[in-house]
């Protein structure tokens, strides 16, 4: 069989009613026909999307993986026809949104769905959020700009910010944060609580190339303001691979201050903050979510992941400090 649009329509709503039963009822369909219609897209994809549960159906791991898949053609169809992004039958908020990869963005989730309940009562469905991660915040913007994001939380180096992209509104969330080095935890200078940019001047420094200014422009900036020129050597996005690389102590490479320490290197902050970004929330009008309440939430979720590293937790105590809250 090959599949079609209406079948990822299909698996779309199986997933938000929750109900074989309500799904064929939100679709117009008799029961058996959409089991059996589900049957044949199962047998087409060589996996149950469904695990059938006393109280429904409940996807697999395997049914989250297409779905999201699905949503994401779905929703891309409807802007190419000019139309709303689909909302579940079951009346569901669904927001689609994206950020730079790290640990914000699932805290995030987890606070909008509790400042969602108290605005909304707790009888209110908690909203459904899809996420997309890219470390290029360009290439988050743009989608955003076209419809496939409504909203991002973004970062932007000071000094060199990404334009102003046109229908897409931006708030400050965290004014200053730091960018910090990770080294290999026997490094000579991993016992610092501060590292002078100075004494990395023999190193050789890794950059991931899918950021914007692959990662090199702020840094070269630093470093020529230091007195040398950084050799970067090696260019890699892969996170395992990329640790493994510093934790041997074959480079270093700058790092979010909330970058979790352990297996073998450690994230410390450089004397004087040389290379300093700022946080953004970015969405598009209208908003399947209130921006205040999103801002509100992105506020929150950072201020929960301030003390997962100890240098940070430090630094933030000392100089840090939030924007104030969207009216």
């Amino acid at each position: 069989m090959e599949l079609e649009f209406r079948h990822l329509r299909i698996v779309i709503a199986v997933a938000d009613e929750g109900s074989i039963t309500r799904a064929a009822a939100a679709l117009g369909l008799s029961q058996p026909s959409l089991t059996s219609q589900l049957q044949r897209i199962e047998k087409s994809l060589g996996a149950p999307l469904f695990e059938r549960v006393r109280t429904g159906a409940v996807p697999t791991a395997f049914g989250r993986s297409v779905l999201a898949k699905a949503r994401t053609v779905v929703s891309g169809m409807a802007d190419l026809r000019g139309e709303p992004p689909p909302v579940p039958a079951s009346g569901r908020v669904e927001l689609r949104l994206g950020g730079f990869p790290g640990p914000l963005l699932s805290v995030v989730t987890t606070r909008l769905a509790d400042l969602y309940a108290q605005q909304q009562g707790p009888d209110a469905p908690r909203p459904s959020v899809l996420v997309h991660t890219d470390p290029s915040a360009a290439a988050v913007l743009a989608r955003v700009k076209a419809g496939r994001l409504d909203a991002a939380v973004v970062i932007d180096y000071l000094g060199f910010e990404i334009p102003a992209v046109e229908g897409v509104r931006r708030a400050v969330v965290v004014p200053r944060e730091p960018q910090f080095v990770a080294i290999a935890e026997d490094h000579p200078l991993a016992a610092h609580e501060t590292i002078d940019l100075v004494d990395l001047a023999d190193e050789d420094w890794l950059v991931d190339p899918q950021e914007d200014h692959g990662g090199v422009g702020p840094l070269r900036h630093a470093c020529r303001a230091a007195g040398f020129e950084p050799r970067v050597n090696h260019q890699i996005s892969d996170a395992s691979s990329a640790r493994e690389f510093v934790s041997t102590g074959q480079c270093v490479s700058l790092a979010q201050p909330t970058s979790t320490e352990g297996r073998g290197l450690v994230v410390r902050p450089f004397t004087g903050d040389p290379i300093v970004e700022r946080v953004d929330l970015a969405w598009r009008d209208p908003c399947p979510i209130d921006p205040v309440l999103l801002h509100q939430a992105v506020r929150d979720a950072y201020l929960a992941i301030v003390d997962r590293n100890t240098s940070y937790s430090r630094w933030w105590a000392a100089r840090g400090a939030l924007a104030d809250p969207l009216a």
